[in-house]
């Protein structure tokens, strides 16, 4: 993997200016640290590559798994949590994440969320494969995400000590003597620095290094690749969740079909009209996404089919356009009745488990650099996330990174970084191209299914086309971007090979069973060292 990569510039000659806080990504969990942080009394700044709505949460058609209801308790929860994530769960972590989940709503619904009610008024609580009680909460149906994003945002905006900057690309971290100090960013198209006390990484996951994934466009993996290039340490990267269900139509969007629609009754069929789950889970189309989207690939492979079946013909439809506004507008743009027909669906790369090694504060082994969110690995989700975990582990640890990011003293030391890289080559790459090549190898050789051949494969392409890439001359976000989607692919693919087993989401074809000596055990990778087991 290359080292610093940016052209020669040195920060002298570069706009300036200063933060006590410095947010990257204006997701759930970006905004919250943002809000707590300014509510402290800092002088913050977050960012966002693209609009400040473009985020993974926005995205967010399930909910948030948090216990509300008297029949529920945190210890249903955490053994939940701990039963998907097949034996790499930290469980002090997972207690503390569902102990603030509920802290962690009430934070919502003081900004302004709207969450679901039932006729009597009560946050109404539905279920989602993988738990064995109804705890998830919703807004507008599959909309929830959305719902999050635009109160977040609003209550952001309040604040006079918060300046929330959108098309603000971050290219790298500033570092010195083993502390972050801030950020590059191109804004505007020229180079922007932005100096800060404590910077807290929120930059969400890696979905678009994937064909067909239920992320948005700013899902890059930059915030992964920024954190290796400045010395973090990467872990679990081998665990990409793939999703069961998106919807499967030739030309139009991979958009994610909510795992509550198969809690409200749904059926999985293949092509012959069988519901394949039933009889190899006890939950059926309720079991973990990792069980569901391997039997929805092997039911591809049985039948010859290029997809499963999402079949709700035999539910209500009035109350299933009440209760999943946005799957039937899905529906109704494909030209799909779903009182009369199934509807075309297959697995796709939905959520990064695996991150920078940090705790749940954030704290990584970089000083004044703290990372949250999908981004990070703390130990939440193991091998395979609960449903519906991943937006209160934002909430819970936006909110403790923010506390502990305004511990941070006031520095005011502003290193005169300087970063040159020798170019080789000024031949100009067709970005596309490559781009569209690294998802298609990503998906053919670490998608549900891999092996150590096609893994081996993959390390080898990976490198030749970041060598590439390496050599370019730059002078646009696209091209960063791609060297960091490439970065973040090779570290993936690396750790993939040395987990020599199936577990969780990542299921070997040539090793189909966990190993006893390996629970426990993550993949950790970094800029200097190849991946090793700990």
């Amino acid at each position: 993997m290359p080292d610093r990569y940016l052209a020669s510039f040195d920060t002298q000659h570069v706009s300036q200016e200063v933060a006590d806080v410095l947010i990257i990504g204006t997701g759930i969990t970006g905004l919250t640290a943002a809000i707590h942080a300014a509510r402290l009394g800092k002088d913050v700044i977050v960012c966002n590559k693209a609009e400040l709505v473009d985020s993974n949460t926005n995205w967010a058609k399930g909910g948030l798994a948090a216990v509300m209801a008297q029949s529920d308790s945190f210890d249903n929860h955490v053994q939940d949590t701990l039963n998907a994530g097949a034996g790499l769960c930290d469980e002090r972590v997972v207690r503390e994440v569902v102990e603030g989940a509920p802290a962690g709503i009430r934070f919502l619904i003081e900004c302004g969320t709207r969450f679901d009610r039932d006729a009597a008024g009560e946050i109404d609580l539905g279920r989602e494969g993988g738990h064995t009680q109804n705890r998830i909460l919703h807004a507008h149906g599959d909309a929830t995400g959305a719902e999050v994003e635009r109160a977040l945002l609003a209550n952001a905006q309040t604040f006079a000590n918060l300046r929330a900057y959108k098309n603000t690309f971050a290219l790298d971290l500033l570092t010195e003597g083993g502390r972050c100090h801030g950020a590059l960013f191109m804004r505007r198209n020229e180079l922007h620095v932005i100096w800060a006390n404590a910077v807290i990484l929120a930059t969400g996951g890696a979905g678009q290094l994937y064909r067909e994934s239920s992320n948005p466009p700013v899902a890059t993996a930059d915030g992964h690749a920024m954190a290796l290039r400045a010395g973090c340490i990467l872990r679990d990267m081998e665990f990409m969740q793939f999703h069961p269900t998106l919807l499967y139509v030739a030309g139009l969007e991979r958009t994610l079909i909510t795992e509550a629609l198969r809690g409200y009754g749904a059926y999985l069929k293949n092509s012959h009209g069988e519901r394949f789950m039933v009889g190899r889970h006890e939950l059926a189309e309720l079991a973990p996404r990792d069980v569901v989207a391997r039997n929805i690939v092997h039911e591809m492979h049985r039948t010859g089919d290029a997809c499963a079946f999402l079949d709700v013909t035999h539910l209500d439809q009035k109350e299933l356009k009440a209760r999943f506004p946005q799957f039937v507008k899905m529906c109704e743009d494909a030209e799909i009745d779903p009182a009369r027909s199934w509807v075309p669906v297959r697995p796709g790369p939905h959520y990064m488990l695996g991150g920078v090694k940090t705790d749940l504060d954030g704290t990584t082994n970089l000083e004044g650099l703290l990372v949250a969110g999908e981004v990070a690995s703390t130990g939440l989700h193991g091998a395979n996330r609960l449903a519906s975990n991943s937006l209160i582990e934002g909430l819970v640890a936006g909110m403790r990174a923010a506390k502990n990011a305004a511990k941070s003293a006031r520095n005011g030391h502003k290193p005169r970084v300087k970063f040159e890289r020798e170019m080789r080559s000024t031949h100009r790459l067709d970005l596309a191209d490559m781009q569209n090549s690294l998802k298609g190898a990503m998906w053919r050789y670490l998608g549900v299914e891999r092996d150590q051949h096609g893994m081996t494969e993959l390390v080898r392409q990976l490198e030749r086309w970041l060598k590439r890439v390496g050599e370019q001359e730059r002078h646009y976000p696209s091209e960063w971007q791609l060297e960091n989607m490439l970065i973040v692919g090779l570290a993936m693919a690396k750790s993939a090979a040395l987990r020599t087993e199936s577990r969780g989401v990542h299921y070997r074809l040539d090793f189909p069973n966990p190993r006893a000596e390996l629970a426990g055990k993550h993949v950790c990778i970094s800029l200097r060292q190849e991946p090793w087991l700990e």
